[in-house]
């Protein structure tokens, strides 16, 4: 679960299809972490701090390359899933990012998914954060730009209105009732920069995704998560929610995914 106001966010770590939804979040997204991870240089001896850290695939990821000296601080409002993680180089904590001590000048990386677009005060997080970090090291921080998702031109036109429809009730919900911006992908490099990193540079990851595969089940959980308040928006029919879960299960259906912008930057070597 990311930090912040735990009010707001619907997608509760103890309940048992976010399990299956954080199974499907990792499916789609961790080949792409990985790869940045590694171009920043991670390897042993590290010391990482892993934020939000959810279902702890990347935080085991993190806890396996830094071995055997290097160890991994992974935090979450909800430890849940997290805590049958088990590595001799893992501390996991219950932390809010936004209220809780940090040490200052500790990690050589910290990073962060899925996170900031949540918070309230997304600047004031990034700036503890970036306090963390030893002179030199890198913050990682992976966010979702909803701008891209839209379906296959060759499905059927009704299919693509329908989930069209369920995605703007989706969007709306999240930013109405949970204060989720659904823009914050474009949004991450220049707030890395305004909290003082250096070397910022950025990149968005976007693929298609198939109904049935794991991008069209994160669908499907989601939008089955988010069932009666989509239905109270008024925005959407309980037909048209069924028709749009029905999509994310059929191997026809075939869409844009969100774009996942990975924006980095690093400490400056004299703070």
């Amino acid at each position: 679960m990311p930090e912040g106001d735990e009010t707001t966010y619907p997608f509760e770590n103890v309940r048992a299809v976010q399990r299956e939804r954080l199974g499907a979040l990792q499916a789609v997204l961790d080949a792409g972490t990985v790869r940045q991870l590694d171009s920043l240089g991670v390897g042993r001896g590290w010391r990482c701090l892993e934020v939000g850290a959810g279902g702890g695939s990347i935080a085991a990821w993190l806890c396996d390359r830094v071995a055997p000296d290097g160890a991994v601080v992974a935090t979450d409002l909800d430890t849940t899933v997290l805590r049958e993680l088990s590595r001799p180089n893992l501390e996991i904590r219950v932390h809010d990012v936004l209220e809780d001590e940090l040490a200052e000048g500790e990690f050589d990386l910290v990073h962060l998914r899925l996170l900031l677009a949540w918070l309230s005060e997304p600047q004031t997080a990034l700036q503890r954060l970036a306090a963390a970090l030893k002179p030199g090291g890198w913050l990682l921080a992976e966010e979702m730009d909803f701008a891209s998702v839209a379906a296959d031109p060759r499905v059927d036109a009704d299919a693509r209105s329908v989930f069209t429809r369920v995605l703007a009730a989706h969007n709306a919900v999240l930013a109405g009732e949970h204060s989720f911006d659904v823009h914050y992908g474009r949004r991450v490099a220049g707030d890395l920069a305004d909290a003082g990193l250096a070397d910022v540079a950025s990149e968005g990851r976007v693929s298609m995704w198939r109904g049935g595969q794991a991008g069209g089940t994160l669908w499907r959980l989601t939008f089955t998560q988010l069932r009666e308040p989509m239905m109270a928006s008024g925005l959407v029919t309980p037909a048209d929610i069924d028709q749009a879960i029905a999509l994310c299960d059929d191997p026809a259906f075939a869409f844009v995914s969100q774009i996942t912008m990975a924006a980095c930057g690093r400490r400056p070597m004299g703070d």
